[in-house]
């Protein structure tokens, strides 16, 4: 393996561990739908000692039939603007909170590459929700590997920095909610 992804896996422990910890803390749960990582989002919360108070459903709905019926994304969402949208990635995270009746959903849909993107869509675009039953946050980006990286890499390379920026994401969102349900 790379060293970069070496690297990027040591950074994906510590962020996984701080959110687990911050969702132990404040006695939530949360519940992530995956289309590109493929399950490394889950994968990374339940290698985390005590995880299980937390997390009870982690799905990977990489075909749009799975993201339709088992979290509800709407197939006319789907068909205007795709299953790499920000609409998409909404719906999956709304709709994976509410059937793992979990106080937070997490979702990620993209396109890893090396093939697969368009001109609109590039490798690299991907889609993040984080929600909760008050607000939800929505992130695009397009990671872009380093240029030395092999085709297998770059996919790997995209996938593990789709799953840290979505830690990230998570872990930003539940310090907000916290520092917010204090406000109030």
């Amino acid at each position: 393996m790379n060293n970069q992804l070496i690297e990027q896996v040591s950074q994906l422990n510590i962020l996984a561990n701080q959110v687990v910890n911050l969702l132990i803390k404040e006695n939530k749960k949360i519940a992530t739908a995956e289309s590109c990582t493929g399950g490394i989002i889950s994968s990374l919360i339940t290698s985390v000692s005590g995880s299980s108070q937390v997390f009870d459903i982690g799905l990977c709905t990489y075909a749009n039939s799975a993201k339709e019926k088992l979290i509800g994304v709407s197939s006319s969402t789907l068909e205007k603007y795709g299953a790499v949208s920000s609409q998409t990635a909404f719906e999956m995270a709304k709709g994976v909170m509410t059937l793992a009746e979990a106080d937070f959903g997490i979702s990620v849909t993209g396109i890893a590459g090396p093939t697969g993107g368009t001109k609109q869509k590039p490798v690299g675009t991907v889609f993040l929700s984080c929600t909760n039953n008050v607000k939800t946050k929505l992130l695009h980006i397009i990671v872009k590997p380093p240029s030395l990286l092999n085709e297998s890499d770059i996919r790997s390379y995209i996938r593990f920095e789709t799953a840290k920026q979505a830690l990230i994401l998570i872990n930003d969102f539940l310090i907000e909610s916290k520092s917010q349900h204090k406000k109030g």
